[in-house]
């Protein structure tokens, strides 16, 4: 799958189809929408989630301090098209758009917070989900918390069942937070590429057999990938718009095989492996002041890659086949991601 690349989302503590539907965004076709994610500068970013307060990350948001009118909100998930919650005074789960308008505190990296509303939530059909318009508070106004894209549309977000530590974006075992993703930055658009973390029983067959793979596996992978966190410790190693051939282990995308691009590298949650060549030479000098990427992994990963490591040599071993991998009894273990590209 050809794309271009954003970065991790909107950390906040807290197959496509055609065709145009309704939303509430004056008249804005999901295609339109849709471009936020697909094919376009402003898909792609070095960030988890997208969203910063004054150049502070976003760092999930509580499931506790979720409300609407007054009215405490409790047992907040996700049904693989929408957020959900029961609101005190019903008693009765809801989800879709009856959660409009409902307010949020987001934690901040640095140990602050930051008030957050649900101003739209809309069904677009190339997604399949219900997208979300958020706006935080600055002190004396409301601002959309994604930003708009180059039509001045709201860019939307969707909710993330899970929280990551920042500076790593290790996924946080804290289940009291949630995130919620700008579908420009890594793990929103990762969850719309078709890694969908709250996918528990993905089918994969071989030789006869099927196991049932935990999605949310292949989704932590996917956002390293996407952010060119080859060493796995938070740092991106890519540029908003960077072209890169995504595919995976388990077919759920495949590779376009464009001309002039080469295999980059493998991906595990844990981050890249086998790393053939990086992305950029620099891609942000300031963190990576005085070297090349390439110095940087030699520097603090140099086992990730290939030239390093005996198992990558060759290429017929690898566990992002389904002779190597598939009863591998840790996924998280197994090569379940890789990406093309070439160096800028």
């Amino acid at each position: 799958m050809k794309t271009t690349i954003g970065l991790l989302g909107l950390c906040v503590g807290v197959a496509v189809s055609s065709g145009c539907s309704p939303n509430d965004l004056n008249g804005v076709s999901d295609q339109d929408i849709a471009a936020q994610w697909l094919n376009s500068a402003v898909d792609n970013s070095a960030s988890v989630n997208g969203i910063s307060k004054n150049g502070i990350s976003k760092n999930g948001i509580s499931k506790n301090g979720i409300s609407k009118n007054g009215v405490s909100y409790s047992g907040i998930g996700y049904t693989g098209t929408s957020m959900k919650a029961t609101p005190s005074d019903q008693g009765v789960e809801v989800d879709g758009t009856a959660l409009t308008g409902i307010n949020m505190v987001g934690n901040l990296t640095d140990g602050g917070t930051m008030d957050l509303r649900v101003d739209g939530i809309t069904w677009n059909s190339v997604a399949g989900v219900y997208l979300y318009n958020l706006k935080y508070y600055n002190g004396s106004t409301w601002e959309w918390v994604c930003g708009t894209d180059t039509g001045g549309n709201p860019i939307a977000a969707m909710p993330i069942m899970k929280a990551y530590l920042h500076p790593t974006y290790d996924e946080d075992e804290d289940q009291s937070r949630f995130s919620f993703g700008c579908v420009n930055a890594a793990i929103a658009k990762c969850a719309l590429w078709g890694f969908k973390p709250w996918d528990t029983a993905y089918p994969e067959t071989y030789s006869s057999s099927t196991k049932y793979r935990n999605i949310s596996t292949s989704h932590q992978a996917c956002q390293r990938l996407v952010r060119a966190d080859y060493c796995g410790n938070g740092i991106s190693h890519t540029r908003n718009g960077t072209p890169i051939d995504v595919y995976d282990a388990l077919g759920i995308q495949n590779p376009d095989n464009i001309g002039g691009n080469t295999l980059e590298a493998d991906w595990r949650p844990d981050g890249a492996h086998c790393i053939r060549h990086t992305r950029w030479a620099t891609a942000d000098s300031t963190l990576t002041p005085g070297e090349t990427d390439l110095q940087y992994v030699q520097r603090v990963c140099p086992s990730r890659l290939a030239a390093n490591d005996a198992s990558c040599s060759n290429e017929a071993n690898s566990t992002f086949y389904k002779a190597n991998g598939f009863d591998l009894s840790n996924q998280a273990n197994r090569d379940l991601l890789r990406n093309q590209s070439y160096q800028h």
